[in-house]
């Protein structure tokens, strides 16, 4: 509390980086502890917006540096030209993303100053609490958002302590995960009074899950390759990939099969309308059913562009139906303008997909209604689904063998999980290098192939539920915790202030 300002700074940034590891896959969650009380020490402690500002944003950079440190292994995949680059744009997104942490303790900070009888611990843990909220929702939805780790992640070890984002989304999760693990901040009180919480969370949402053994759907195999990203594009290694493909595909039990699915751009070559490798695909497709892959798709006209899509191929090799990935990762698989930019420098032209026009729910003969998510599109929380009626399962299909072994894929498989929960829909995932599964409408992991494994998962598509109230009205349902979260602040400090003036009455 009395460190000078850049030994504070330097604090956290430590606990910050430290807080990185109560994510999954390690989820260490005392340091997710000793990280929040930390960065609510820190801010208490500056003088200033400005140096709560510049503190919040040391934290931040060190917890996104950790967090996101799984980005450099794209830049190693052979061969390797942008290696260098990989370190300092990694660097470089963290210090971006720490304005996040950043504007919430700077904006807490000054209202604190301003706002009377802001003198109890808890309402200072509640004020920062708010704001810590709302700077989630900005970092996933502003400059097309990077909704990458939000707080309530912290909690993917513990099923039953996920059910709060059915209510209120991930985002609202993560206000009462602070709440949490800020509470020894508040003293000893509010250190029981946070496990008593917790515990009546964990209680309840048990209570709220149905029983494992509900009945299921159609029966569908997930497919997953373990094809390593240096080789997936070399021309030799296409007729390899296609073979292993189809004979995973159609391994025992394939004529009692409703569909196949296949990774994102799981096929190592553009698929264009009439191509001959239609009807190889066709072969993947059971009787009667379907093969849903990701695939790099294009018109045939190479001015109209590549689109990263989800293919639906029946037996027949005809594509029946097809989406178009929404939401591209920027410089990654989208380069603004590159069109435009393309005569001027041709290389700007080359790995950028076109958009897709919306979202979409596909809804076929002997499949449940569902809405498909491509790779990093699963991160984003109220965005998963297509409009219309409501699908019955949703399907995320991707690619993280950029990655590695690293946090990355584990990360994203637990997003996954939590789009489940908010939406009370199944997911089913297939992933080229893992970690592929079948996620129930709670979060439960019911089926798993891990990283780096070659194999398949035959099962029956899960049940949906009940649209939960997040499902029913999106982020307006934050805005309701939120809205009650600051009028229970307004109300505590109007009391303490009318028992202050009480007080010093004679």
């Amino acid at each position: 509390m009395t460190l000078t300002s850049w030994r504070a700074s330097g604090v956290a940034f430590l606990t910050g980086a430290l807080a990185a590891l109560a994510m999954p896959p390690l989820q260490w969650l005392p340091l997710g502890v000793l990280g929040i009380v930390a960065y609510v020490w820190v801010w208490d402690s500056a003088p200033g917006p400005k140096s709560a500002l510049l503190r919040g944003w040391a934290w931040g950079t060190g917890h996104f540096a950790v967090g996101s440190y799984w980005i450099v292994e794209a830049f190693f995949v052979p061969p390797a030209e942008y290696g260098p680059l990989g370190p300092p744009i990694v660097i470089g997104l963290a210090a971006l993303l720490g304005f996040f942490p950043a504007m919430a303790a700077g904006a807490a900070k000054w209202v604190a100053l301003r706002w009377p009888s802001m003198g109890r611990r808890y309402c200072r843990l509640l004020l920062l609490a708010i704001a810590w909220a709302m700077a989630e929702w900005l970092r996933g939805n502003v400059f097309t958002g990077y909704s990458w780790n939000p707080l309530g992640h912290v909690w993917a070890f513990a099923t039953p302590l996920l059910q709060g984002a059915a209510l209120f989304g991930v985002y609202g999760l993560g206000l009462l995960t602070f709440m949490i693990l800020a509470a020894p901040a508040a003293g000893w009180r509010a250190s029981i009074l946070a496990l008593v919480v917790l515990g009546g969370a964990g209680f309840a949402g048990q209570a709220a899950m149905a029983p494992l053994d509900a009945p299921g759907g159609p029966l569908v195999r997930i497919v997953q390759p373990n094809t390593p990203q240096a080789e997936k594009w070399r021309p030799e290694m296409r007729a390899p990939q296609m073979a292993k493909l189809l004979e995973m595909s159609r391994r025992d039990g394939f004529d009692k099969l409703a569909a196949v699915i296949w990774p994102e751009t799981a096929p190592p070559f553009i698929v264009e309308p009439g191509s001959p490798a239609l009807e190889v695909m066709a072969k993947a497709a059971p009787p009667g059913g379907y093969l849903l892959t990701g695939a790099a798709r294009g018109t045939g006209n190479r001015n109209d562009g590549v689109w990263n899509s989800l293919l639906v191929i029946d037996s027949a090799g005809a594509i029946v139906a097809t989406y178009d990935k929404v939401h591209l990762v920027p410089l990654g698989e989208y380069i603004p303008f590159h069109k435009q930019l393309a005569p001027v420098s041709g290389f700007i032209g080359r790995g950028s997909f076109e958009v897709g026009e919306s979202r979409v729910t596909l809804d076929l003969p002997r499949l449940p209604s569902f809405s498909p998510i491509i790779c990093y599109e699963v991160i984003f929380p109220a965005a998963v689904t297509g409009p219309g009626p409501r699908p019955r399962w949703l399907l995320n299909v991707t690619n993280d063998a950029w990655f590695g072994l690293s946090s990355g894929p584990y990360q994203h498989l637990a997003s996954a999980r939590l789009r489940a929960v908010e939406e009370g829909l199944p997911m089913l995932r297939a992933a080229n290098t893992g970690v592929s599964a079948v996620i129930d409408s709670y979060g439960r992991v019911l089926a798993a192939m891990d990283m780096q494994r070659e194999g398949i998962i035959d099962h029956r598509i899960p049940a949906a539920r009940d649209p939960t109230p997040y499902a029913r009205w999106g982020n307006g349902a934050l805005v309701a915790l939120l809205a009650l979260a600051l009028a229970f602040l307004v109300a505590s400090l109007r009391f303490a202030s009318s028992e202050k003036t009480r007080n010093s009455k004679p």
